[in-house]
């Protein structure tokens, strides 16, 4: 069990948002400054009964406390203070299980560890998804890491859309099925062991009214997220009908899970369809569906997949976002590595493919991640078949119905399914354009090949 101890009033919605999380495994208790429990009696109580306890308060006062003798602290404890400010989650003392539940902490109320114990150590084989999606620690996740580490075979589980990386060859979907589990999902898993990789893909549509109190709404998502499954850290954004991004009960919401407010003026979301509409909101905003409607809006046509949820005075409704496919048009410069812009090279690492001239493809080759795929596809004219006669295609290269296709093409093909890609091509990369389509585009400028000398 799990003490959580808020040591004054206005920690004590984080401290209860973090129990609604955890109801079976935790135990909150409040101090106060004007009875018998106050806060040194709430910790001394706490570090006397549990083996893992969450403080909720200043920090620098949490370790006045520890440091004045009133607090016996036993050596077995793992004791993590919340600072008062939302912002950190800090080990003031234990070890590795300390700074796992510090990890688990800021899963749930996406404060950020402060970890000093051990120095930082080498990136991983699943440190490139870190920076793109929310690593969720578990109790058994730890075996997936290892393995991953140790090039032993891991199973790669897609439960919802979402451009991966490169990743090494031993993590794929094709793995026994008793290896470790690599789960990309924005969903909990019943079981332990799995290691949990979540893309902020969803989005939270918020109703308030006049009356709705500022916790209200928040707590109405925490109860919702609990009975549906779907991860905290899986929300990428709150969505209201335009003049309630000011609402206390939204900003509240968006305080807790750190993430920002879309508007939606009520005539864009009265044209769209939802499955809950109310003719009493549509006469007293001007639209009949607002939390439903504005996940919706802020979804990039994606779907619903919880329909709105009331309390008293608040709904909630959730939207998982589109996911499309990452294409980057990547300039590299003169071809030298020391010449490459380091965006440039940040998007090569993010990349799951590769895609151009050979000459260009090459020059890149080392810079590139373990199981990056690579595709190179020649100019027209340039390739000769087994009796030497010029192939004069656009490219050598399929779109995957069988038609040949340049590395423009080839690209775009890839992105299209959903694929992360770079486009390269020696020099600035002004001449690489790709049509529409349903992958989300990054250009990245390369110094132009004339600047070489001036740039050595």
């Amino acid at each position: 069990m799990i003490g959580l101890i808020s040591l004054d009033a206005p920690v004590r919605p984080l401290a209860e948002e973090l129990h609604a999380a955890w109801p079976e495994s935790s135990e909150l208790r409040h101090a106060s400054r004007g009875n018998c429990f106050q806060p040194p009696d709430a910790l001394a109580f706490a570090v006397g009964r549990y083996p893992q306890v969450v403080v909720f308060g200043p920090v620098p006062y949490v370790v006045s406390l520890l440091n004045s003798g009133f607090v016996k602290l036993p050596r077995e404890v793992d004791l993590l203070c919340v600072d008062s400010q939302r912002r950190w989650v800090v080990p003031l003392a234990g070890g590795e299980r300390g700074e796992e539940l510090a990890r688990e902490v800021q899963a749930v109320l996406g404060v950020e560890p402060v970890l000093t114990r051990y120095p930082p150590r080498p990136e991983g084989p699943l440190d490139v998804l870190t920076s793109h999606a929310v690593r969720y620690y578990r109790p058994g996740s730890a075996v997936t890491e290892r393995a991953a580490a140790e090039g032993r075979p891991v199973r790669l589980v897609t439960d919802v859309p979402y451009p991966l990386p490169a990743l090494p060859p031993n993590i794929r979907p094709e793995a026994p099925e008793d290896a470790p589990v690599l789960r990309i999902t924005d969903q909990e898993d019943p079981g332990d062991s799995d290691l949990l990789v979540v893309p902020r893909t969803l989005v939270v549509g918020i109703g308030a009214g006049s009356g709705t109190e500022p916790v209200e709404a928040m707590r109405l998502l925490t109860a919702v997220l609990a009975e549906t499954g779907h991860l905290r850290s899986a929300i990428a954004r709150l969505a209201t009908v335009a003049g309630k991004a000011d609402h206390p009960a939204v900003r509240w919401a968006a305080r807790c899970l750190n993430v920002p407010v879309d508007e939606h003026p009520a005539d864009e979301l009265a044209r769209l369809t939802v499955p809950n509409p109310s003719e009493v909101v549509g006469t007293a905003v001007g639209t009949a569906s607002v939390a439903e409607a504005a996940a919706l809006a802020s979804s990039n046509g994606g779907q619903l997949v919880v329909a709105k949820r009331k309390s008293a005075t608040a709904t909630v409704a959730i939207a998982r976002a589109a996911v499309h496919g990452r294409l980057a048009l990547v300039g590299l410069g003169p071809g030298a590595h020391d010449l490459l812009v380091p965006r440039a090279l940040t998007e090569l690492r993010r990349a799951s493919a590769v895609v151009g001239r050979p000459e260009a493809v090459e020059a890149v080759a080392g810079l590139l991640r373990p199981g990056t795929r690579q595709v190179a596809v020649p100019e027209p004219g340039t390739v000769r078949n087994a009796r030497g006669v010029v192939l004069d295609w656009a490219g050598l290269a399929t779109d995957g119905t069988g038609q040949v296709v340049d590395h423009t093409g080839a690209a775009v093909a890839l992105a299209a399914h959903g694929h992360a890609v770079a486009l390269v091509a020696l020099g600035d990369g002004a001449g690489l354009a790709v049509p529409p389509g349903p992958y989300d585009v990054r250009r990245v400028p390369g110094l132009p090949v004339d600047q070489q000398g001036a740039s050595t």
